[in-house]
């Protein structure tokens, strides 16, 4: 559109009621003493910002470094910045918040199950395969806990300070025992 003196009309800044620029930004108009207004995109500006604040980026090696103070009686922990210093009766603590995980496969859990019938009364020790450590365990009963029958005991089974397998003693009572291994 040209304006009465023939020169060309420059549209006035656009708000989101009118039309919207390419990816939602605005060119930045600047108005020169001379009364022409000059569209001025501010890429330069923008790739000069950039530019900075990734060199402050690069500075900081410590960006993903975690800082806390650890309350010693309790283990409360309290994150804070790299340059507070911890209060008395607390340590300083820091870790990495992008550490590399390990291999998919490094701690397989497995799970070994052996059955059991004791018309008295008796014990059954189900065993971790070798070199595998019991977690947890626990037991199924075949009926309900009734007219006698009764599970005694359901803990683990320790050898050589170790627990290696998990132990169910049962009075009058058919199932399985049941042991989780790492």
């Amino acid at each position: 559109m040209a304006a009465a003196d023939g020169r060309a009309e420059t549209p006035a800044c656009p708000d989101a009621s009118r039309r919207v620029f390419s990816g939602g930004a605005y060119p930045m108009l600047i108005k020169s003493s001379g009364g022409r207004t000059i569209a001025a995109l501010t890429v330069g500006v923008l790739a000069g910002s950039l530019f900075a604040a990734g060199g402050i980026a690069a500075a900081s090696s410590d960006a993903d470094v975690i800082h806390a103070c650890v309350k010693n009686r309790s283990g409360d922990v309290r994150i804070v910045a790299e340059t507070t210093t911890c209060k008395a009766g607390e340590r300083k603590l820091s870790w990495n918040e992008s550490l590399p995980q390990g291999p998919a496969d490094s701690v397989k859990a497995s799970v070994e199950r052996a059955d059991f019938d004791f018309p008295g009364g008796g014990n059954k020790i189900v065993y971790c395969p070798g070199g595998k450590t019991a977690t947890g365990g626990g037991f199924f009963l075949d009926e309900p806990a009734e007219n006698g029958r009764e599970i005694i005991a359901s803990a683990p089974f320790v050898s050589k300070d170790k627990p290696t397998g998990w132990l169910a003693v049962a009075r009058k009572a058919k199932g399985s025992v049941y042991v989780i291994c790492v």
